[in-house]
């Protein structure tokens, strides 16, 4: 299952980069986001998490989460981000290069972490000491 969450995760970063929308069908009613870095840092359910991608475009616009590594850990994904956008209001290009932990439910995610540091997210879910 787990090639099948790192496929699903290839088009889901494609489509948000092409759209700025994030498929809301592909988590759990019962979904954990943490942005730590933005707004509300925790977020629970499909609200929580448009709310928080809201919040992040409140902060930036043209906003890219390019992803460039994948590490599969069974029922959890990490995702090494460059994370790209410029601040608004002011223009001022930003880049941030961080990870994204996904747990999969079955074919759904029920749990989203946005790590800074990306060691730390490697820890979370064993692939690191």
């Amino acid at each position: 299952m787990s090639r099948e969450n790192v496929e699903l995760l290839e088009a889901v970063y494609a489509a948000f980069n092409a759209s700025k929308q994030i498929d809301l069908e592909l988590l759990t009613p019962d979904v954990e986001f943490v942005q730590p870095e933005i707004g509300q840092s925790t977020y629970f359910g499909r609200e929580g998490v448009a709310r928080g991608v809201q919040e992040l475009f409140d902060v930036f616009e043209d906003v890219q989460a390019v992803p460039e590594e994948f590490f599969d850990a069974g029922t959890q994904v990490v995702v090494f981000v460059r994370l790209t956008g410029r601040a608004r209001g002011s223009g001022v290009p930003v880049e941030f290069r961080l990870a994204h932990v996904f747990r999969f439910r079955g074919e759904l995610v029920d749990q989203w972490h946005a790590y800074p540091d990306r060691h730390e997210a490697l820890k979370a879910v064993g692939l690191e000491g």
